[in-house]
Order: structure tokens, then C-alpha cells, then sequence
């Protein structure tokens, strides 16, 4: 079976003042253990101080010397990666600079994915205020070519889950408006607790029959694919070799992109590394 791999998924937010607080943490907790593989745990580390959500630069301040503490802790407890759960990703490059484990940045990876999936992305975030630090991250990603824009519903992170219909109604209001008007063919929701309130399959449904675009569904983990030896998998292991293929159609035509491959490899340790 080899080494299990350890890993920490780190909150930027103090957890009494999280909305919803011990419900959307044990929701997260359920989705994350379905999803790891058999030889891998993982731990859900939330900070007893900090603030309650992060919609300022302040707020990612505040919260950033909590989950640079954590992350290093955790690397001298022997932790092999580090997921920072949270899109605006704070401590993303100090952590990275300090410790050696990988640190994954739940917005930097949205951003790569939405990157290659279409032409032009759009975030949708909670506030209005975010655009300029978006902006800067996305420039500094060279990403600047594919970006359309950062548009806001105007709720704070504290009221999503208290209106579902009203949060969803705003969504696909500055989602259509993303696509029609800002040229957007991916959506990115810029904030964790909208990605565990349910909304992206609702909005990915809505907007293909209002719209007639076609909606991404990223693979969760949910269905087992079953493999050339007869057993079924619902992840992929170290060694496990992933080819992508890609297409666009209409009515009249098809269009390949041809394929992508490549091997995964175990988390690199550098302590193994021989001088």
C-alpha cells in the first residue's frame, strides 16, 4: 500500500463566526472523505481566532498569520500537502515560501482550471468591493488574456445561505450578464461557502436552458469507473496515467482539440532527495 499521505485542509476563518458554522464544516468533512483515496486522511484544521469571513484585504490579513502557523505546524507533524480552503487564498505564497509540503490554493486552482476549460473566464463573487485584488492576482497568474470579469452579487458571505432563492436569482443575474455582456464562456464562483450551499449545479442547469450554452459539470468523485482489471475506482493513484480529450460541436459541426497525457506522481519529499 505504500506511505499514507496526510493531508491538511486548512480554514482561513475563526469557526464561531462562520455562517452556518458547524453545518457547512461537517458538509465539507463528508465531501472531502468521499472523495480522498484509501491510502489517504485527512484533517480539517479551523482557527479559534480571526475573522468570520474574509470579503477586504483586511480580513485576508487578519487571517493570514493563522493558516501560515497552522501549515507549518502541520508540515513538522508530518503532513505531505496543505489545501488552503478559501478563494481568496490567504498565506498561499508565504506558506509555499516557508515550508516545503505542496500547498494547494483552492482560488489560484479554480483560476488554472477555468483557464483551460474556455476561452474567457468571469468570477462571481459575493461583494462588490473584490475586482481590484482579483485583478492583481490574475496578472500576476500572466492569466490577464483569458480574464473578463470579477462581478459581484452584492451579499455578504454571512447572508448566502440565509435566502437560497434570493442568492441563486442574483448568481445567474451577474452570471447571464458575465456571458451576454462580458463575453465569458466559464463561470467561477469566487467563494467556498457558495461552492457547499449547492448552488453550481442549479446555476449550471439554469443557465443552459436560458441561455442554450452548454454547462461544465466537473467529476466529484460520485460514480465509480470501472477499470481493465474489473475493479472500479472512484479516484486515481500515483502512477495512474490521465488522458484528457477535448471538443466543441454545434449543430452542423464538430471540432477536436486533440488529447492530452500524462503520468501522476507521489507528492514530492525532498528529504528523500540524495545529495
Amino acid at each position: 500500500m505504500g506511505k499514507k499521505i496526510k493531508i491538511l485542509y486548512q480554514f482561513a476563518t475563526a469557526k464561531l463566526k462562520t455562517p452556518n458554522g458547524d453545518k457547512e464544516v461537517l458538509k465539507r468533512k463528508k465531501f472531502l472523505e468521499k472523495n480522498i483515496g484509501t491510502n489517504t486522511t485527512i484533517k480539517l484544521s479551523i482557527p479559534n481566532k480571526g475573522p468570520g469571513t474574509i470579503e477586504s484585504d483586511f480580513d485576508e490579513a487578519m487571517a493570514t498569520p493563522n493558516v501560515i502557523e497552522s501549515i507549518i505546524a502541520a508540515e513538522k507533524k508530518g503532513y505531505d500537502v496543505a489545501i488552503i480552503s478559501c478563494f481568496s487564498d490567504p498565506g498561499l505564497e508565504a506558506c509555499r515560501e516557508k515550508v516545503n509540503i505542496p500547498i494547494v490554493g483552492s482560488g489560484e486552482n479554480a483560476i488554472l482550471l477555468s483557464a483551460q476549460l474556455g476561452n474567457k473566464f468571469s468570477i462571481l463573487s459575493p461583494l462588490n468591493n473584490n475586482s481590484f485584488s482579483f485583478n492583481k492576482r490574475i496578472f500576476s497568474m500572466g492569466l490577464e488574456k483569458k480574464y473578463c470579469s470579477t462581478r459581484g452579487i452584492g451579499m455578504s458571505v454571512l447572508d448566502l445561505a440565509k435566502d437560497r432563492k434570493k442568492t441563486l436569482n442574483k448568481i445567474l443575474s451577474i452570471g447571464k450578464a458575465a456571458i451576454n455582456k462580458d463575453g465569458a464562456d466559464v463561470l467561477i464562483l469566487g467563494c467556498m461557502s457558495m461552492a457547499f450551499h449547492d448552488i453550481a449545479p442549479v446555476i449550471q442547469k439554469k443557465l443552459k436552458e436560458i441561455l442554450s450554452v452548454e454547462a461544465i459539470d466537473i467529476y466529484k468523485g460520485e460514480k465509480p469507473i470501472k477499470m481493465s482489471d474489473g475493479t472500479e475506482r472512484k479516484f486515481i493513484n500515483d502512477g495512474d496515467t490521465v488522458t484528457m480529450r477535448g471538443y466543441c460541436k454545434n449543430d452542423k459541426v464538430r471540432i477536436g482539440f486533440g488529447e492530452v497525457s500524462n503520468k501522476l506522481l507521489p507528492p514530492f519529499n525532498p528529504k528523500k532527495v540524495k545529495k
